[in-house]
């Protein structure tokens, strides 16, 4: 706190000094040997040209005091000044002190393909986990301690990992291989993720692209999950059927927003089939 007049700072609580707070620098002595009252403000010790202070009993309190002999009050108000990572700001940023305190994390390069605008948001969470490797398929439960049957509930061929049930298994790849031939997309997560990155065409067309490839992921997880609790058997058609159904829907909802962008996103939906 830049001191002004006063009545912002408080003597114990406020940080005016470079003792930091008084409370805190004077923890181990009893506050009573001063005499200052808990909610006191600097303005309350201030008497027209002078400090009124009581009788200094430590060294810490003289430095205190002495700390507080160099200073004047004026009429201007009391100012905070913002030191993140001791550089003086005029001015306070959320994101800087979040970016201070917070633990540094690698970058995940494939952000803007998760979290792109206008997604769906339970399928652009799901893609997350997907992408991070979090989703508790069979082969991450078995690392985990747990007692179960590692092989794919869906094809019963090969055990069940990340790669092989949202791309690899043949009960559920044909869903993305119909939609990425549409797209001229690779069908391989890594290939997608690498071809999504550097996806060179209009923005309509990209988000198009993105809206595909996270519903597919959600259909064949929500398949897997189907099979396990509810022994629901679903085909690849029926998937396509939905997911066409589900990316119209949200390109309709773009109309209250955009609806220029949404006619032309329906326009290439149509022209992509």
């Amino acid at each position: 706190m830049k001191l002004g007049n006063g009545e912002r700072n408080y003597f114990w609580s406020s940080n005016w000094s470079p003792f930091g707070r008084i409370r805190n620098y004077l923890r181990s002595e009893p506050s009573s040997f001063l005499g200052i009252a808990s909610n006191s403000t600097l303005s309350e010790l201030w008497e027209r040209d002078h400090w009124v202070l009581p009788a200094a009993r430590s060294e810490n309190q003289v430095r205190i005091f002495f700390h507080l002999t160099s200073l004047t009050i004026s009429d201007h108000q009391d100012q905070f000044d913002w030191c993140p990572n001791d550089l003086p700001s005029e001015k306070y940023f959320t994101k800087l002190i979040y970016n201070l305190i917070r633990e540094p994390t690698a970058v995940v390069t494939c952000h803007k393909e998760v979290w792109f605008s206008g997604g769906i948001p339970k399928h652009k969470f799901l893609t997350w986990l997907m992408t991070l490797n979090r989703c508790p398929t069979k082969d991450t439960m078995l690392q985990w301690g747990l007692q179960t049957d590692g092989s794919c509930i869906l094809c019963r061929s090969y055990n069940e990992s990340r790669d092989h049930l949202f791309f690899e298994c043949p009960c559920s790849s044909e869903v993305w291989f119909n939609l990425a031939l549409r797209c001229s997309l690779s069908s391989i997560c890594e290939s997608t993720l690498l071809s999504l990155k550097y996806f060179s065409r209009s923005r309509q067309w990209r988000k198009l692209v993105l809206l595909c490839w996270q519903a597919t992921i959600y259909s064949a997880w929500t398949k897997r999950n189907h099979r396990i609790h509810r022994n629901n058997f679903r085909s690849p058609a029926s998937l396509l059927d939905e997911i066409d159904k589900t990316i119209r829907l949200r390109i309709a909802s773009y109309r209250f927003s955009n609806s220029a962008e949404s006619s032309d996103l329906l326009q290439l939906w149509f022209a992509f089939a």
